[in-house]
């Protein structure tokens, strides 16, 4: 993983309090422009921790964390930071205007200093 990824990631999951897993699904949604299948989010995590296929326990691991920040910000009157724009029963995931906006700000000076070499 590159160093801006981490650094805004690091930066997302402080600022928003939310669990890692949700800031690693959330940094790939942006990778994808906002939206994308669960299944390739999954993937994509799981290609970036080990370069391997997914295990179904890390797929579920995945989709866990995404179904509990969505409940758990509901629940609190939160927002949201990944939504199912078609509804319920789809496998789609986006980004929420409010996560995109705060990832799409300028990046945090330790990413300026990794962009500079």
């Amino acid at each position: 993983m590159d160093e801006v990824a981490l650094a805004r990631r690091t930066k997302f999951a402080k600022t928003w309090n939310v669990n890692p897993l949700v800031a690693e699904i959330v940094e790939i949604l942006l990778i994808y422009g906002g939206s994308a299948h669960r299944n390739l989010v999954a993937e994509r995590i799981a290609m970036r921790r080990t370069d391997e296929q997914i295990s179904d326990g890390l797929k579920r691991e995945i989709f866990e964390a995404f179904d509990t920040h969505r409940e758990g910000a509901a629940n609190a009157g939160q927002p949201a930071l990944a939504c199912l724009p078609f509804g319920e029963g789809s496998h789609r995931w986006s980004l929420t205007p409010d996560a995109q906006s705060f990832l799409e700000q300028d990046p945090h000076p330790l990413t300026r200093a990794a962009l500079c070499r």
